[in-house]
């Protein structure tokens, strides 16, 4: 019944998407490309949970060379309009969580979010190499590369368009990625499951492209203090919570786990329990989380004194599983 209800939309949003891709392709639609910055479009064919903002950080944090880089990004879940630079005190509901983070962690470059991309591209500070997160379907801008993230366990070839799936446009759009970036990989991949992965690429660009294989690992946990707790409590308002439950089951004793809706706004009622909750915690005691739901709760926190004693999130990094080398050899040339 429920694959019957979602048979139409599905359907009208496909054609949809096919017409306007379509009027881009045919040039009806115009898409600017920009001397200068090179802009990078990172994103996916699927809706959230890609592995798009890791690999984002991954590529500020590893640049070969002296270019001045920047990020721009729409500023998802954020309740203001239009361009905004985005600083180290703004808040999660100025900027969003996701741009609030890469600030966070890269105080030293650009990063701004606006919802028009070519009014951002061209309001942002200067910079050499702009990355465009999230901007695959924003064929207003023409990128210099596309890298579009697909998880291994969920390969954007096997799903449907919304909302009997959760593609963004057709598995066939892949035919505009310069590159595929397979993300959440198992740490030790067979010839077997790659040769099967690219067939499923193929099937749909009807040309091969780069494809690269990554994953995630995490650090530390950082919070209020050097030791650790014991017992934790854990909750995480992002698309795709599983790794993070995963990683924090090896920390010690999981209490409680709480899923979120993905870039949960925290209400009062929930900010209150939380602090109550964080008031009757022992020592040996700890709520855990992401760090994009850090960012969101750290305007709140000065508020909120046990909950800030007690909360500590888990920092997390993407790796290339093989070829890191040739990837970068690969972007110098394109």
């Amino acid at each position: 019944m429920k694959q019957l209800i979602t048979f139409l939309p599905s359907l009208l949003f496909g054609l949809i998407t096919y017409v306007r891709n379509k009027l881009f392709d045919w040039g009806i639609l115009v898409s600017k490309s920009y001397e200068k910055p090179r802009i990078i479009v990172v994103g996916n064919l699927a809706v959230g949970g890609t592995g798009k903002s890791p690999l984002v950080s991954y590529l500020v944090k590893n640049w070969r060379g002296d270019d001045q880089l920047g990020i721009l990004s729409r500023g998802y879940g954020r309740k203001t309009k239009g361009f905004i630079e985005v600083k180290e005190d703004s808040t999660a509901e100025e900027v969003g969580d996701e741009p609030l983070a890469y600030k966070k962690i890269y105080p030293e470059i650009p990063v701004a979010v606006c919802e028009k991309r070519t009014l951002g591209v061209e309001t942002m500070p200067e910079v050499d190499v702009l990355l465009l997160d999230d901007a695959f379907q924003h064929r207003s801008i023409k990128g210099s590369l596309s890298l579009v993230c697909s998880t291994f366990s969920k390969p954007f070839y096997t799903d449907q368009l919304m909302p009997q799936g959760r593609l963004r446009e057709s598995a066939k759009g892949i035919v505009r990625a310069d590159a595929v970036i397979v993300t959440r990989c198992p740490a030790i991949l067979t010839k077997e499951q790659k040769s099967n992965f690219a067939q499923g690429v193929l099937r749909n660009s009807k040309e091969e492209k780069p494809i690269f294989y990554t994953g995630v690992r995490y650090a530390k946990p950082v919070g209020p203090r050097e030791y650790l707790p014991s017992k934790w409590s854990i909750f995480a308002g992002i698309a795709d919570p599983a790794p993070f439950f995963e990683a924090a089951a090896s920390l010690g004793s999981i209490q409680e786990e709480v899923v979120y809706k993905d870039h949960q706004v925290f209400t009062d009622i929930q900010l209150l329990d939380l602090e109550q909750q964080a008031k009757s915690m022992a020592g040996d005691e700890g709520f855990l989380t992401t760090h994009k739901d850090f960012v969101r709760l750290q305007s709140h926190l000065r508020q909120l004194p046990n909950l800030e004693n007690h909360l500590y999130y888990l920092p997390m990094e993407m790796y290339f599983i093989d070829q890191e080398e040739q990837f970068w050899d690969w972007l110098g040339k394109n």
